[in-house]
């Protein structure tokens, strides 16, 4: 938990170093771009426990409204088109969720 917590205060550094505020549109290549940045030197059990974290209810999958937390953690305004272009953007199997693959491709880009 402390190690999320910390990331997720480093994620709204970048953001702000980036000028991403509360009235910027968040499209999927800024979004994943953020989270590369910080992710890079994360080691696969790091990236494991983020996933962890985003995944609130613990079905092993990221949907809409967990993406949507995260960008309101980040401070980042998004609409409900944006989140659902966020994920279909991510989504390889089509279910609608965000699976730990998926996660990892996006962040490993």
């Amino acid at each position: 938990k402390q190690w999320y917590q910390r990331r997720v205060r480093e994620l709204a550094t970048v953001c702000e170093h980036l000028n991403i505020d509360r009235s910027t549109r968040l499209d999927f290549r800024l979004f994943t771009a953020v989270i590369a940045h910080q992710m890079m030197a994360c080691s696969d059990a790091q990236i494991m426990d983020a996933f962890r974290m985003f995944d609130k209810d613990g079905r092993g999958t990221i949907d809409a409204k967990e993406l949507k937390h995260i960008t309101t953690v980040l401070g980042v305004q998004t609409d409900e088109e944006q989140i659902d272009d966020m994920v279909r953007e991510v989504d390889v199997d089509g279910d609608g969720d965000i699976d730990f693959q998926e996660f990892v491709m996006m962040i490993r880009k």
